[in-house]
């Protein structure tokens, strides 16, 4: 049975082609490209980026509030912060079923984001619970 690149951006590789480690950077650089779209092109590192603009008050760069309202994750309320030293990115909901879900989402996310080239923390949160 074969599979389906639903986004197409690169056609697969047969895995008999590729090693482990050839397989893996193929796959990093495959999903740096899907999402690159998504992202306005940056001329200089987030990190330089951040380091280089003013903190404001309580030492945020920027902040911006999400509730996603369609798809999978509706409901979940997402509260992104640009801080010195990446991104803080804290995923919220009012259903103690759902915060249990994200949860265990949640290593694999924040360490995926890392790959890609994003250095931020990630949290899960109840929704009545402080975010900051």
């Amino acid at each position: 049975m074969s599979r389906i690149d639903i986004e197409g951006a690169l056609p697969l590789l047969s895995e008999e082609y590729l090693s482990g480690g050839q397989m893996q950077s193929l796959g990093n650089e495959r999903q740096k490209q899907q999402f690159s779209r998504y992202f306005p092109p940056r001329s200089a590192p987030m990190r330089d980026l951040a380091q280089s603009m003013t903190p404001a008050e309580g030492g945020n760069l920027m902040q911006t509030d999400y509730h996603i309202i369609s798809g999978p994750l509706s409901g979940v309320r997402v509260h992104v912060c640009l801080v010195a030293n990446g991104l803080h990115i804290v995923l919220s909901h009012s259903d103690y079923e759902w915060v249990e879900r994200l949860q265990r989402l949640q290593t694999r996310w924040q360490r995926q984001l890392h790959q890609w080239g994003f250095p931020c923390l990630l949290e899960v949160t109840h929704a009545g619970d402080i975010v900051g």
